[in-house]
């Protein structure tokens, strides 16, 4: 029996995700035989063609002579008359996205920014394109959204499921995914989805499967639904109609044994972490311990298309570790997945699969996806990676520690491993703030970390969000003035900076314990019943207001303070990686400046 794993859509097009080659490697190493398809790439591929979008301004028209009934409806028709109407912006999409597309796969263009820009400004025009052809839905090149976010909802994934005017992976799956793929080979596929923009594509990926092909076992994995393990106990019609089973918590050994199961004609009691329908329930397998790290497989990229990915070299994602060392922060989830076991590899090991992968897919760049890397496991593995004379450019994550543990020789040591960029989790540089986020540092220890890594050469990027509870404007202002102060044209320790708004989720210390952050009520609407993100009501600190005003400000702040923002904010990380290694800080600022002129002009 085969197993065919499958990545669906709305996720990035510029590498592959880690879930699939991980899960290949490890089936493999027991003796199973396994396919992997990245149906994300694949619908880009499509989705981005002139044939598909000529499909696209059809469905416009014709959406267009049908009559209009409410005031967004009548809106809307005025948008399709202008983009029916000009002939010239028509024309430049649909002839131009297949060259957009071999711009950025192409060594020389890509590094041309003029170039690379038009591109990029091609493809997002068009993925609007196919959006107003699927309105209200809203696609892009990173994501997925219904209007109603039906992703929320049992009724609303019933719903999307089959709406063939809203959800275009319906169409896209009959008629140019899924008859690729000799079906009846298979008896298990599993299908990951690791974000709710994933969920409908998913799913409905999942229900065209199991309607046509009985001979599938299809069972989820990913995230999303490892944090609905305890809402499904009522939904067995997604089991009736979707899938078969849920894996919960990480893949590897739990799918070796339902395969084997399946395989053998075995009971799915003995598959660990496996959420099934027996006789009419809904019923959870008993829980096994992750695997330690020894016995993983390296990650298997064979059979993906690393050609149709929008780059021009391949960038693939890696994970030294599982879970977080640190685990404390309070508005965080991530490591939910990894059932709160944290494990890491053994750093030689690290060194010599980095080396096989880059001689093995041709290439040098790396994302290390793991939460975040201890300082002690980054100098050990930094060492190692320059003992064996391993060929690497990379990024990671990386924790504020202290200037003691995070040195000015550990981040030179780093820098000449090949760690040219680092993410840092700031969230903010207000005391009061991070000492009830539980980040464990200060506003004295990031200024000094950052001093570190900024002088190694390496280029720091910074998270942050406003609106965590009981924050008051000026704890706000901190943050605002420490990144104005540190930024580009401050001090300079501070390179780029990406900002968002505080959500509340499912399964954080801030959901688990509201009174202890002075939260009044979490708002439960049993409309949204597979809810990951949630209101709340609070009455110290800013309203939602001050935290949109907040918010919106702090574009302003970046643009002023960090001028190289007109080139950085139009890559993405993967992209902005090869820039970093191919141009360096210097030269990336003076295209900056250059950028600019062109502007003024």
């Amino acid at each position: 029996m085969k197993t065919a794993l499958t990545f669906p859509p709305q996720w990035y097009p510029s590498q592959p995700y880690l879930a699939l080659p991980t899960l290949k490697a490890y089936l493999q190493s027991k003796g199973h035989a396994v396919d992997q398809f990245d149906f994300n790439i694949a619908s880009y591929d499509i989705f981005l063609s002139e044939n598909y979008l000529s499909r696209c301004v059809e469905q416009i028209r014709r959406r267009l002579s049908l009559p209009a009934y409410s005031l967004e409806e009548k809106e809307i028709k005025q948008v399709y008359r202008e983009i029916l109407s000009d002939k010239d912006y028509l024309g430049s999409i649909l002839k131009g996205v297949e060259e957009a597309k071999e711009v950025l796969r192409d060594e020389d263009l890509f590094f041309q920014f003029p170039l690379y820009k038009r591109a990029y400004t091609t493809l997002k025009v068009a993925m609007k394109l196919i959006s107003y052809a699927h309105h209200p839905s809203r696609i892009d090149l990173e994501s997925f959204f219904m209007a109603g976010a039906p992703e929320e909802s049992l009724a609303g994934i019933l719903s999307a499921a089959d709406d063939r005017l809203r959800n275009p992976y319906l169409a896209l799956y009959e008629d140019e995914i899924l008859p690729r793929v000799a079906w009846e080979d298979y008896g298990l596929v599993g299908i990951s989805i690791i974000h709710v923009g994933q969920v409908v594509p998913g799913l409905t990926l999942a229900r065209l499967l199991r309607e046509r092909h009985k001979n599938l076992h299809i069972v989820i994995g990913g995230s999303v639904f490892n944090r609905h393990a305890d809402l499904l106990n009522d939904k067995q019609i997604l089991f009736e109609k979707f899938f078969h089973s849920v894996v919960l918590f990480e893949g590897e050994h739990p799918l070796e044994r339902l395969a084997t199961c399946l395989k053998e004609g075995r009971s799915l009691r003995e598959a660990p972490n496996l959420v099934h329908m027996e006789d009419g329930r809904v019923v959870r397998n008993p829980s096994a311990k992750s695997l330690p790290y020894d016995e993983l497989a390296r990650p298997d990229f064979d059979q993906l298309p690393l050609e149709k990915y929008l780059m021009p070299f391949p960038v693939l994602p890696y994970m030294s570790s599982r879970g977080c060392y640190w685990g404390k922060c309070t508005f965080c989830t991530h490591s939910f997945i990894y059932d709160s076991y944290y494990r890491k590899e053994n750093e030689a090991r690290v060194a010599e699969e980095l080396d096989y992968l880059g001689k093995r897919y041709k290439t040098k760049y790396f994302t290390f996806s793991d939460e975040a890397i201890s300082p002690n496991a980054f100098g050990r593995m930094s060492a190692q990676i320059l003992s064996q004379g391993v060929d690497m450019r990379a990024l990671g994550m990386i924790k504020f520690e202290s200037g003691a543990v995070e040195s000015p020789e550990l981040f030179e040591n780093m820098r000449k491993a090949g760690f040219i960029m680092l993410f840092f989790g700031l969230e903010s540089a207000n005391d009061r703030i991070l000492s009830i986020i539980d980040k464990g540092t200060d506003q004295k220890t990031e200024k000094m970390v950052l001093e570190n890594s900024a002088r190694a050469g390496i280029w720091n990027h910074l998270y942050l969000f406003f609106g965590f509870p009981t924050e008051e404007r000026e704890e706000a202002e901190d943050t605002r003035r420490f990144v104005e102060r540190h930024g580009e044209t401050g001090t300079g320790i501070v390179h780029s900076v990406g900002h968002s708004i505080f959500t509340l989720e499912k399964d954080s210390a801030v959901y688990h314990y509201p009174e202890k952050f002075k939260i009044d009520r979490i708002v439960h609407d049993p409309q949204r019943d597979l809810a990951i993100i949630f209101d709340f009501e609070i009455r110290s600190g800013m309203s939602r207001e001050e935290v949109m005003d907040v918010y919106e400000d702090f574009e302003t702040t970046i643009e002023k303070n960090f001028p190289s923002c007109k080139i950085w904010k139009y890559l993405s990380r993967e992209h902005f990686l090869l820039y970093l290694d191919r141009f360096g800080k210097e030269e990336i600022q003076e295209m900056a400046r250059n950028e600019e002129i062109v502007l003024k002009a």
